[in-house]
């Protein structure tokens, strides 16, 4: 495509970002860079271009939720095979969520340093290759270390994807086509549930001299291959236009947005550049003059590694200062009480769920609440110590079909998030998806049955989930490009350590504290509802606004 320009003129500074100088030109114009690059993309229309890309980062997407909830499904199984006892138990469930925790703010300046493409396809390589080595391992602190690696990298995933499916998407089809992520993490966890399955019961049993591979590792292998199959489908498609735009790879945006327009609409690329010079917009007819005038290959210089850090520290200041000082605060905050109430519930249901069919098997028609089990549980000497091994020790077929069923159980609210969220808004949702889980975990002092708390477990995951799923979709309209992915970082950073205290809360608290772990939990969920009235709400479309300008 970028022989279509390569017989024009050029001009010096090409280097320069392409937006800025055709706003910088335009007297009196209200529009700032990043409307004018959104109206290049608008141009592009929408169509094959942005199914694959919508594909391709639900594929991630999908991979991001086989990581977080595969871990459950193979540790019964590992305890046995790399002899753990209770706290090491703890430090395999804990190596994820700390690679999490260390990878979050780095993606967020990887993504806006080197681009949101190139994060993606290290932080999907580096899971891939991390979760297959492990699946090898025999080792159990070698396990561990890649275990660490692979939930860095998951995270680099979960926090860059849904800037660089929203950066693709016109305004019209952006909050839809965000919206319809929540569907892949749904089908994730679904999928992994029926691998699962299948897999980890099957008798494989390899052992020489010291090496082992059974079913479980086998299921590991298998959760590998996403990633690596994802990330090769990924080197295929290119960078954000808007991000090349804000670099100054000029050249190289008009090449993708002349992909766009030729994919989604059948003609041929250079019809792109007529397109925009009969749109009547005079911010499209400058940029289409400067770039027919930009070198063909431009001279943007790498920074330096001071400048990078310079640059990083620029832009997270910015975002910890008026005008995104407040929605920073909000975002993160929301971001931290959400994910710290989902880890504690997410730990503690399935828990709930087998003590729950202990109680009533030693107890046949009589209840309990979900505070008493433990007295139940202890009284009735019905679980083994955990640090006793089981050479047949396998993941009951309960916790596949309980995954089954509460991955079932979102896909109501994962198909009314995109059907209406152009009606409502995020702000709507979010709101909503935080006040229904406090009612949700406030109900859980009222459980008297294992029936009553699936029912619970599903409307909870159902709903949080979504709410999840509103925040990562809220922070590509909070934030202008150049700093998207610091926000995303930051809040991905502060989201993990409420996942950690999450996962601590309910591993000291549970079994003497309960009533008060159910208030914190409610408690957190009812701030965040009540902070997300305080997020900005729907903007007003830009047709509507161009309307009132001509007036």
């Amino acid at each position: 495509m970028s022989g279509d320009i390569a017989r024009f003129e050029s001009e010096p500074a090409a280097s320069e970002p392409l937006v800025s100088n055709a706003v910088s030109t335009l007297q009196g114009s209200k529009q700032t860079a990043e409307s004018v690059a959104q109206d290049a993309v608008d141009q592009t229309g929408f169509g094959k271009f942005n199914l694959k890309v919508m594909a391709v980062c639900s594929m991630i997407f999908m991979n991001v939720a086989f990581s977080i909830t595969s871990i459950g499904f193979i540790l019964p199984s590992a305890a046995y095979d790399f002899r753990m006892t209770t706290v090491d138990k703890g430090r395999m469930s804990a190596a994820p969520m700390l690679g999490m925790l260390a990878g979050s703010y780095i993606w967020g300046c990887y993504a806006a340093i080197k681009g949101r493409r190139m994060a993606l396809l290290v932080a999907l390589f580096l899971h891939g290759i991390s979760e297959l080595l492990a699946s090898i391992v025999p080792l159990y602190w070698v396990f561990l270390f890649l275990k660490f690696l692979s939930g860095a990298a998951m995270n680099g995933q979960s926090a860059v994807v849904f800037l660089y499916l929203g950066e693709f998407q016109p305004t019209k089809y952006r909050d839809k086509m965000l919206s319809w992520m929540e569907m892949a993490w749904v089908l994730g966890m679904i999928i992994l549930a029926g691998v699962g399955w299948i897999i980890i019961p099957l008798n494989v049993n390899i052992m020489v001299a010291g090496f082992f591979f059974h079913s479980w590792n086998l299921f590991v292998f298998i959760c590998s291959l996403p990633a690596l199959l994802t990330g090769s489908w990924l080197l295929f498609f290119p960078e954000t236009p808007k991000y090349l735009a804000e670099t100054g790879h000029n050249v190289q945006m008009l090449d993708v947005l002349m992909r766009m327009y030729s994919e989604n609409n059948g003609e041929p690329p250079k019809e792109y550049i007529t397109k925009l010079r009969n749109s009547g917009n005079n911010n499209l007819n400058d940029l289409v003059h400067r770039i027919m005038h930009t070198k063909e290959k431009e001279d943007v210089s790498e920074k330096s590694f001071e400048v990078m850090i310079k640059d990083i520290y620029k832009k997270t200041m910015m975002i910890l200062k008026p005008p995104f000082l407040c929605r920073t605060i909000v975002v993160c905050l929301i971001a931290c009480f959400v994910t710290s109430s989902y880890y504690t519930l997410t730990l503690w249901l399935p828990e709930l769920f087998h003590r729950y069919a202990d109680f009533e098997e030693a107890y046949p028609n009589q209840t309990a609440s979900v505070c008493t089990l433990k007295i139940a549980k202890n009284t009735t000497n019905l679980s083994m110590s955990d640090d006793q091994f089981d050479g047949n020790s396998r993941v009951q077929t309960s916790v596949f079909v309980h995954t089954f069923i509460l991955g079932a159980s979102c896909i109501p609210t994962g198909l009314l998030l995109p059907l209406l969220v152009n009606y409502v808004g995020y702000k709507f949702f979010l709101v909503i998806t935080a006040f229904i889980p406090a009612i949700v975990t406030a109900c859980l002092f009222l459980v008297q049955t294992s029936t009553q708390n699936l029912i619970l477990s599903c409307v909870y995951e159902s709903v949080t989930s979504v709410c999840l799923s509103v925040v990562y979709c809220l922070l590509v309209d909070l934030y202008p490009t150049h700093l998207r992915a610091m926000a995303s970082g930051l809040s991905a950073f502060i989201s993990r350590i409420g996942a950690i205290s999450g996962t601590l809360m309910i591993g000291y608290l549970i079994d003497d504290y309960c009533t008060l772990v159910i208030v914190i939990v409610a408690a957190q969920l009812f701030l965040s509802g009540l902070l997300a009235l305080f997020t900005p709400g729907r903007k007003k479309p830009k047709k509507d606004i161009r309307d009132i300008e001509k007036s």
